[in-house]
């Protein structure tokens, strides 16, 4: 059976990211390599090989294609704010690093920025041995003083959401934000790392491609692409799944192989679309991260997907990755 790897970003300048991926370390090359060959194996290993942390699920801005606002505004749903604790996190981390995890990245459904420890929990997971620390961010909170904080703490990757060239369309995509005010912390951003004479974070930008946008991609990618070291789009999907899509007989989502998502009040989640935690396979108060990464929920849901039987799981079947036939990234 073929596994669909599930596809991400689609990158401009990729042979940017792929010169400084050169540059990382040996155990930075075999995480990658895990990365593309345990889910096309099936291969569970002790621990999963990338941790997504949420520090906080609540947000600056209000977007409308973002599942935390749809769920924010539906009255059916009690969408409850929750943000980790350092002592938490660092023990999470301390877990982690014990048992092989190689990569963090510090969000799903909130803004990391809006964490008041967001830099010490970068620092602390460097200087630990995580190897990989990155972030996606909507930078409208990125100060000079915090983009200097979080490089010098090491931060690997730093991801920028933005999701028009044109200020009057970014403002109304992005609720709550400021154009210019944005676009000039990214700048500076980049600025302070280049004066710092730094090769890290690597960089990239990326827009979600929406029918009221997709035509201003090639506006976007000259914008950036001297700013920036990767410009990219990800392709729009609905916010919440509400119904079983057609059934794709060769489907196998990798995540199930490749990471684990911590949310930000501790319970464990095994995939990124499962916004309204559908399938939650434990809580990281209760048990340890390598309890729940072979427990009898998660092994069952990935026996369903490695033999084909994914839309036995309500959320899996509704989940339009499964459309999607290309590899990506993390």
């Amino acid at each position: 059976m073929k596994v669909i790897i599930n596809p991400t970003y689609h990158e401009i300048n990729n042979e940017v990211a792929k010169n400084w991926e050169s540059t990382r370390g040996e155990k930075y090359h075999e995480y990658r390599k895990k990365w593309v060959e345990n889910p096309q194996k099936f291969l569970v290993e002790r621990a999963p090989l990338h941790l997504d942390i949420e520090p906080t699920n609540a947000c600056n801005l209000r977007c409308p294609m973002c599942p935390r606002t749809v769920l924010i505004q539906d009255e059916n749903v009690e969408f409850k704010i929750s943000t980790m604790d350092l002592e938490v996190f660092k023990k999470i981390i301390n877990e982690a690093v014990s048992i092989g995890v190689y990569s963090i990245k510090l969000n799903w459904l909130g803004e990391p920025l809006v964490h008041h420890d967001i830099v010490e929990m970068v620092r602390y997971a460097k200087e630990k041995g995580i190897i990989d620390v990155m972030f996606n961010t909507n930078a409208a909170l990125l100060d000079l003083q915090t983009s200097k904080d979080l490089i010098n703490a090491g931060l690997d990757k730093l991801f920028f959401s933005f999701d028009s060239p044109y200020q009057e369309k970014y403002e109304e995509i992005r609720v709550g934000a400021d154009y210019n005010e944005t676009l000039n912390n990214i700048k500076n951003f980049i600025k302070i790392r280049d004066e710092l004479k730094s090769n890290t974070p690597l960089t990239r930008v990326s827009m979600v491609l929406m029918e009221n946008n997709q035509s201003e991609y090639e506006t976007f990618v000259n914008l950036f692409k001297n700013i920036v070291d990767v410009v990219a789009y990800v392709e729009y999907r609905e916010p919440i799944g509400k119904e079983a899509l057609e059934y794709n007989p060769n489907f196998a989502c990798s995540q199930l192989w490749q990471r684990m998502f911590i949310a930000a009040d501790g319970d464990v989640i095994v995939c990124c679309v499962d916004s309204e935690k559908e399938y939650i396979v434990g809580n990281i108060h209760n048990d340890s991260i390598e309890n729940i990464w072979k427990n009898e929920k998660y092994q069952k849901i990935r026996e369903l997907h490695q033999n084909g039987r994914y839309n036995e799981v309500t959320m899996c079947a509704k989940c339009s990755l499964t459309e999607r036939k290309e590899g990506g990234t993390v």
